[in-house]
């Protein structure tokens, strides 16, 4: 993964071309999604990771550090170079 970003730094990189992955389940999205993300389950991300535009930026949540970190991984493996982790906003 290429590093941690800030909210204000990843509202940054959406404005000039980002993606926001939620790898949470569908439920958890359902409850509470931030504008504008996708939500791709890191089980299913092997396979839907297509959804996704590979030379653009990608910030990636999740319910952890571990499934975004595992998620980041996935994509770096499928060809994606530009992955961040949304830090939690204190």
């Amino acid at each position: 993964m290429a590093g941690t970003l800030s909210p204000e730094h990843a509202e940054d990189l959406l404005a000039h071309g980002g993606q926001l992955l939620d790898v949470r389940s569908p439920a958890d999205f359902r409850r509470h999604r931030l504008p504008g993300a996708l939500n791709i389950p890191v089980d299913s991300l092997c396979y839907e990771h297509r959804r996704l535009n590979s030379r653009r930026p990608v910030i990636v949540y999740g319910a952890s550090e571990v499934r975004s970190a595992r998620a980041a991984r996935l994509l770096a493996g499928k060809g994606f170079s530009r992955i961040y982790h949304l830090a939690a906003s204190e």
